[in-house]
């Protein structure tokens, strides 16, 4: 997985959508922090598993509320989250591991 693309395809999504209040993303040791204005900071020698109970560190993890945590809970319908669903994840998956929390797995052949 080449976690910087996937990364990329992410916040480029949640930018479109405006949900890129309130997220983390995280991966490679480090954290995409968007606040709740959706401003961008890029935190270094962080760990999704030291913030979250379901978190794969070898993948990529996110946390959210606001407006993505309404999307991935479908509470503003279906559609941003197929929209989210059909991104290309480079043959990962994701898992919600809270309402507020997901982890990306390698799909199994």
């Amino acid at each position: 997985m080449k976690k910087v693309t996937v990364a990329k395809r992410i916040e480029r999504f949640i930018r479109r959508y405006k949900l890129d209040q309130d997220v983390r993303i995280y991966f490679s040791n480090k954290c995409w922090d968007y606040d709740s204005c959706g401003k961008k900071t890029i935190i270094k020698d962080i760990k999704a598993s030291d913030y979250c109970e379901y978190a794969n560190d070898k993948t990529i993890t996110m946390t959210f509320e606001g407006p993505m945590y309404h999307a991935m809970n479908m509470y503003s319908g279906y559609e941003l989250y197929e929209g989210f669903d059909s991104l290309d994840f480079d043959n990962h998956y994701f898992e919600l591991g809270h309402a507020w929390s997901l982890s990306f797995y390698k799909e199994e052949k």
